[in-house]
């Protein structure tokens, strides 16, 4: 087995390390002891991405992007994944000038939750991703439902991202409360799986705190990743 260089374009900082720790983990199944593929990480200044979020600025998110899809080329990367559902949606600008092939998060996460037969999946990460539907399209496709939570809730989210998330990697016992809050509003809803469509979710929420089946969007992605580079 003659396994693909992975490269990791890199938003968050709590994202990409866990993006590489669970495509590690993952590597114990399919490699003899200690083996695994070749990763490289490219992981830019993330206020930069911010900053540009913020003040609506997504061709300067798609440059950042492409800028480190271009390094991870040079640094020998055969394929890359960027481990971060909001900037995805420019994934479209990013992949037409991409050096090497990019699995989309997108494509995969609806996948995942076709493959496990959900029907009405809530859709929980930041503001951007939520308002605009980032899932709407790719579940569509598959027949599922894509439904968002209301402006407060959405907001409660956006802050327990980037107050907590982003800069620590965790979240307070209050705060994963009020987030399992929301995630009860949409079982109550109807919602029969609950995709954590922000790279930081997957580090405090997950299918048995959740209640109902939670897509980790990470380790979908990693699995993805590893699945590519060994085809």
């Amino acid at each position: 087995m003659n396994p693909k260089t992975i490269g990791v374009a890199g938003v968050t900082v709590p994202g990409a390390v866990d993006c590489l720790s669970k495509t590690h983990r993952l590597c114990a199944a399919r490699f003899p002891a200690h083996h695994h593929p070749r990763f490289v990480l490219d992981q830019p200044d993330f206020g930069v991405v911010h900053q540009a979020q913020d003040d609506d600025r997504w061709d300067r998110v798609a440059d950042s992007i492409v800028g480190s899809l271009e390094r991870l080329a040079g640094a020998g990367a055969e394929l890359a994944v960027i481990p971060a559902n909001t900037v995805h949606l420019v994934v479209d600008d990013i992949r037409a000038r991409a050096p090497i092939p990019l699995i989309s998060m997108l494509d995969v996460v609806a996948e995942a939750c076709a493959a496990r037969g959900l029907k009405q999946v809530a859709i929980l990460g930041t503001r951007w991703t939520m308002a605009r539907r980032l899932y709407q399209a790719p579940l569509a496709a598959r027949g599922i439902t894509e439904v968002i939570s209301d402006e407060a809730q959405q907001a409660l989210i956006q802050n327990a991202i980037f107050a907590e998330l982003v800069p620590t990697g965790g979240a307070s016992e209050a705060t994963v409360a009020a987030l399992l809050q929301v995630v009860g509003a949409m079982k109550a809803q109807g919602c029969d799986g609950v995709a954590l469509a922000c790279t930081e979710l997957p580090l405090v929420l997950n299918n048995a705190n959740c209640g109902v089946p939670a897509i980790d969007t990470t380790l979908v992605l990693a699995e993805a990743a590893l699945a590519a580079a060994c085809a």
